[in-house]
């Protein structure tokens, strides 16, 4: 049986690496994806870049498609899906549009 993609908008701050290659939206997406559980995301809005002296910490709006447990609550689904990935600082907001059959 195949888990089920929950589809949530979410506000983060993120710490970014500073000398990847690609654009920080690509760094943005490296860092969230770093999770099994998160399929994709898309960048709504970067609210706010401020560079540190090895990264960039960034609060960012994204769209994220998160596979899960039937059993899950949802919205404890995305934010345990990021929320312990190396660079996530924080979710600030969370909310979930649906869940997608798969």
């Amino acid at each position: 049986m195949t888990q089920p993609t929950i589809d949530a908008t979410a506000d983060l701050e993120l710490h970014v690496p500073r000398g990847g290659d690609g654009s920080l939206q690509d760094g943005i997406t490296t860092v969230l994806c770093r999770s099994a559980a998160v399929d994709r995301t898309e960048i709504v809005e970067i609210t706010g870049v401020t560079p540190t002296l090895n990264d960039l910490r960034v609060t960012v709006s994204v769209r994220l498609y998160v596979h899960a447990d039937e059993a899950d609550d949802e919205d404890d689904a995305v934010r345990s899906a990021v929320v312990d990935q190396f660079g996530v600082q924080s979710v600030e907001a969370c909310e979930v549009h649906g869940v997608l059959a798969e």
